[in-house]
């Protein structure tokens, strides 16, 4: 697939993300898996726990969820990722089986790289080589720094950095739309749905109103001053 093809929103979700953002478009192409744009209803998987991992995926538009299957039929939310985020590098480029299960949380473009085609380019290519490794070096480094500040804080800190994460794009007191459901909020933020009910309603006394998947907050500093600095 020419990368040129693309629209200028999905162009902007691939050079906003890490892995990505210094390759040509010649690079790009070559390394585009067949089909190009995958489009997803909200449920749907964009693959399943245990697959041969083919393909790594960026997110141009929505949000996916990465879901772990156990043993006794439960399900584990791992991560929620949206737009610019990158998925399934290392099984991709390993050629294993793909760890977990993505679905789809709302309507869901996603651009699916061939692993192997990507893995010939970096062995081709030294500067992709440096680029992507420490692209995959300070992803996990990322996600290790958000175990430790989970484990370090209250419910409230979380739910606190989670609303002001999703709405860092409008004004005191203007609504904005939660990403996914409530109950998939509180899996994100490693709480149970009625501790997260009664989390926002201590929210109200800062200026937090809710209502289904819409959300207000009155004056973002206020709220902002209920993280612990460290």
């Amino acid at each position: 697939m020419n990368i040129a093809l693309l629209n200028d929103l999905d162009r902007e979700a691939l050079r906003g993300s890490l892995l990505f953002s210094t390759m040509t478009d010649v690079n790009l192409s070559s390394v585009v898996a067949p089909g190009g744009v995958v489009e997803l209803k909200r449920s749907e998987y964009l693959f399943e726990q245990g697959e041969r991992a083919e393909n790594l995926f960026l997110i141009l538009n929505g949000w996916a969820q990465i879901t772990r299957d156990e043993v006794d039929g439960s399900h584990t939310l791992v991560e929620a990722f949206h737009k610019g985020d990158c998925l399934a590098e290392a099984p991709a480029l390993l050629g294993r089986a793909y760890p977990a299960s993505c679905q789809a949380m709302t309507d869901l473009r996603a651009l699916a790289v061939n692993g192997a085609m990507l893995l010939d380019l970096m062995q081709d290519n030294r500067s992709v080589l440096t680029h992507s490794l420490a692209t995959l070096f300070k992803k996990l480094h990322g996600l290790v720094d958000d175990v430790e500040w989970l484990k370090s804080r209250t419910i409230r800190e979380r739910l606190v950095k989670f609303l002001l994460e999703q709405s860092d794009h409008v004004k005191d007191g203007q609504e904005f739309t939660l990403p996914f459901s409530k109950s998939l909020i509180a899996a994100k933020i490693g709480t149970s749905p009625q501790q997260l009910s009664r989390t926002f309603l201590e929210l109200r006394e800062h200026g937090v109103r809710t209502r289904g998947q819409t959300a207000m907050i009155k004056d973002r500093l206020v709220l902002r001053a209920l993280i612990r600095k460290q």
